[in-house]
């Protein structure tokens, strides 16, 4: 799935421990970054019974969830026939998620939430290991949408391709992949059970502190959200075969945690604060570049852009300083090194770019 959806890494990653853990994902970003294609490529990987919908304002609960019964109807019966619709799925993708019907949305809730479909007065379990969902925006009303929007545990913004590299070799992708990796239900369920018994007792007081600090900064997630994210941690680990959760594993709360688009860089922060103080300071260097990168792209004078340069030149010293500390102290200097080339990089591409000098 990475080789067929660049620059994609951390959402195929989060995908995947989703499915682990049993949760659900939204995926928002604009027309056209290969939200819906990531998704049946998923689903084309697993054995699985699969449905797919477009929600319209006009959609009705009879495309989703199934036409009543007409022979039921005769008996005084409000049941629905659900044979391949959502009910009877064990992966679920529905693309414009939040323009849906209230009567759609809100049976969503027990769908998403308990696995239940309530269908002639009865609820019934339905076999659902996850839901993807894709929106462009987020939900319109968050008030009222406000439970549906909680329900989706794994965020994430997918944007646009970055890399000019990884642009070039987009166009020369396959639209479709191959899917030539299949995993069976019965081996999925396995990984599952296997997850459930990773250990996490050490992780959680890193859970406690990490809730303090983000309620210090105004960032507060609800308590079920917070439950469900062990379950995920669970997934980190086994997915880089653990049985015992560490720090490192809470690295995937930093598509979990933020309620607002503009709360992802203090939450990432705050996670990489736990996780890694080193991965912290080298995102702060990185996010400072990029925003000098940018600035500098937008910049009509010369000046602003050698400006930029002598910047982003400071910046790569201050990562050679912190590459050389990491070595003196007899850790990998991997992380550190992939930083200073991707800045060396912006610096080279801002160049070529404004002032066209190789």
């Amino acid at each position: 799935m990475n080789a067929a959806h660049l620059e994609r890494g951390p959402v195929i990653h989060g995908v995947l421990c989703a499915l682990l853990a049993r949760h659900h994902v939204i995926l928002l970003g604009p027309p056209g970054t290969g939200k819906s294609r990531l998704a049946r490529d998923l689903a084309g990987h697993i054995c699985a019974r699969y449905f797919e919908w477009l929600l319209t304002r006009m959609s009705t609960p009879d495309e989703l969830f199934g036409p009543m019964s007409l022979q039921g109807l005769e008996q005084d019966h409000y049941r629905r026939v659900t044979t391949g619709k959502l009910p009877e799925a064990e992966i679920a993708y529905l693309d414009e998620t939040f323009k849906g019907s209230s009567s759609i949305l809100n049976t969503l809730l027990s769908v998403l939430n308990e696995r239940v479909f309530h269908n002639d007065g009865a609820a019934t379990a339905i076999p659902l290991k996850m839901m993807l969902g894709a929106s462009n925006e987020l939900p319109e009303d968050r008030e009222e949408l406000g439970a549906l929007w909680d329900r989706w545990l794994v965020r994430f913004l997918v944007d646009p391709l970055q890399d000019p590299d990884a642009f070039l070799a987009m166009l020369s992708t396959p639209v479709r992949p191959a899917n030539a990796t299949k995993v069976s239900l019965a081996d999925l369920e396995a990984a599952q059970a296997a997850v459930d018994q990773v250990d996490v007792a050490s992780v959680l007081p890193d859970l406690a502190t990490l809730r303090q600090l983000l309620r210090s900064s105004g960032i507060s997630a609800s308590d079920r959200r917070w439950h469900d994210a062990v379950s995920l941690i669970r997934a980190h680990a086994w997915l880089r075969g653990a049985s015992v959760a560490t720090p490192d594993d809470l690295a995937i709360l930093e598509h979990v945690l933020w309620d607002a688009p503009d709360q992802r860089q203090d939450v990432a922060r705050a996670v990489l604060g736990i996780v890694s103080p080193l991965a912290l300071e080298i995102r702060k260097v990185m996010d400072s570049a990029r925003d000098i990168y940018t600035t500098a792209l937008a910049a009509p004078e010369e000046r602003e852009v050698l400006d930029a340069r002598a910047q982003l030149k400071g910046l790569a010293r201050s990562l050679t300083e912190m590459r050389d500390r990491v070595a003196a102290s007899g850790r990998s200097t991997t992380d550190v090194q992939a930083a200073l080339d991707q800045l060396n990089q912006l610096g080279d591409e801002l160049f070529r770019t404004k002032l066209q000098i190789a």
